[in-house]
């Protein structure tokens, strides 16, 4: 598994350890996403609870998600327009420029959409991570984000296939991903950001050997 990027290997560990905490929490946000104006907020709260707590391998308080959500209100419906705007504008860019540029445009574009849209998705755990566990204002949030992505480019790149996965299992198994699949692409973003921190239980002390009888 050494061949694995560490975010891979540290994320499926934070998800096989806290498969019950995330399955909770994934459902407390499906709950709270079919409102679609709690979608953002719910996101934001459900990545810092898993961030301050799972992360650091710490028992989560299910009774703090709702300040999370509450503090988290504002930045989340920013981030959740954010992500909205930048679908219309890939998709409508996309169907335009298509049609003007011919055959060999509709490829060139075809290419530049596919990649901002990765390197934006790329993005988000370090956007998540300044937003709701750093608290940093909108803008500084997002000059944190790109920072974070210049810092680890491959592994920021190779997280986009967590979600990839997790977009083709919804559409595979439409229920599943009310189960537990948000909760673990986020659990796999927020150790993109910080390392797992898996406490070591405190060995009991061994008893000192006895001294050998003299001759």
């Amino acid at each position: 598994m050494k061949f694995l990027p560490r975010s891979f290997r540290e994320g499926g560990l934070l998800v096989w350890h806290n498969l019950l905490p995330l399955l909770w929490l994934n459902l407390i946000w499906a709950v709270l996403a079919w409102t679609l104006v709690l979608t953002g907020p719910a996101t934001l709260a459900s990545y810092a609870l898993i961030a301050t707590t799972l992360r650091e391998d710490r028992e989560p308080d299910l009774r703090q998600f709702l300040p999370l959500l509450l503090r988290n209100l504002l930045p989340g419906i920013l981030w959740a327009l954010t992500v909205v705007v930048f679908a219309f504008l890939a998709y409508s860019n996309y169907t335009f420029w298509r049609r003007v540029l011919g055959p060999f445009g509709d490829t060139v574009v075809f290419l530049l959409v596919t990649y901002l849209s990765w390197l934006f998705v790329a993005l988000q755990p370090y956007l998540l991570e300044a937003l709701s566990v750093e608290r940093l204002s909108y803008i500084r949030a997002w000059r944190a984000a790109f920072l974070g992505l210049a810092q680890h480019p491959l592994s920021a790149h190779l997280y986009v296939l967590i979600p990839l996965a997790v977009l083709i299992l919804s559409l595979l198994f439409q229920t599943f991903v009310f189960v537990i699949l948000v909760s673990a692409a986020l659990a796999f973003a927020a150790v993109q950001v910080r390392p797992f921190s898996p406490q070591v239980p405190p060995q009991d002390d061994l008893p000192e050997p006895s001294a050998e009888p003299s001759a």
